[in-house]
């Protein structure tokens, strides 16, 4: 006999259960890190049972791994919004927010990232190849034809001043709490915000 339901309950799918599964997971990751996170604990916090969340994602690093291909869409997704018809110069800053408005909207997924970046495994450079480097990428194509259209050289070391600025945004955000100690100014989140904007993208590239 199918489970009965009450009137007006929707039908809980399997993308939900999935979804449910990976946002438990990422909060899990971003706070105790991959290898002191257990797929029970994960399964316990989604209110699954943990077969299903090995069977969905066919174990912890797959369902890890997810995780970072699905933050490197919604990513892309974010950046390719922000691409309007602007000029070049306008165009690579408003990326540049649309990246820190990302992270700041989802602070799990810097913390989550940052705690494999400095260690040398098959997972870091997994996440090199699946976010990091596409990242950089990206914002590099931006910053030369934002170079290009002030009509001079590029800057010195642009792909460093590039990865410079992701990685810094990321750290911040991750290290917000212990930032927060040390700047009295930037406890809300508006002014934490504003400080991010104007140590990292303002001034970027300026052709005047």
């Amino acid at each position: 006999m199918s489970e009965r339901r009450g009137r007006g309950r929707p039908k809980e799918t399997e993308t939900d259960t999935s979804a449910l599964i990976a946002r438990s997971a990422l909060l899990r990751f971003a706070a105790q890190g991959y290898d002191g996170t257990s797929l029970r604990e994960i399964a316990g916090d989604a209110g699954v049972d943990v077969a299903l969340v090995a069977y969905r994602f066919g174990g912890k690093e797959g369902l890890w791994k997810a995780i970072v291909s699905q933050a490197a869409r919604d990513l892309h997704a974010a950046l390719q919004a922000a691409e309007a018809d602007r000029a070049p110069v306008e165009r690579l800053r408003h990326a540049m927010r649309s990246f820190i408005a990302y992270l700041l909207e989802r602070p799990e997924v810097p913390r989550l990232l940052l705690r494999d970046i400095a260690i040398d495994s098959e997972r870091s450079r997994w996440l090199l190849d699946e976010l990091s480097s596409p990242l950089h990428s990206h914002f590099y194509e931006l910053a030369v034809a934002a170079a290009s259209d002030c009509d001079r050289p590029a800057p010195d070391h642009l792909q460093f001043r590039v990865a410079n600025f992701i990685y810094a945004a990321a750290s911040a955000v991750a290290r917000r709490e212990r930032l927060t100690r040390l700047v009295d100014e930037i406890t809300d989140d508006a002014a934490f915000a504003a400080a991010l904007d104007a140590t990292l993208v303002e001034g970027a590239l300026r052709c005047e």
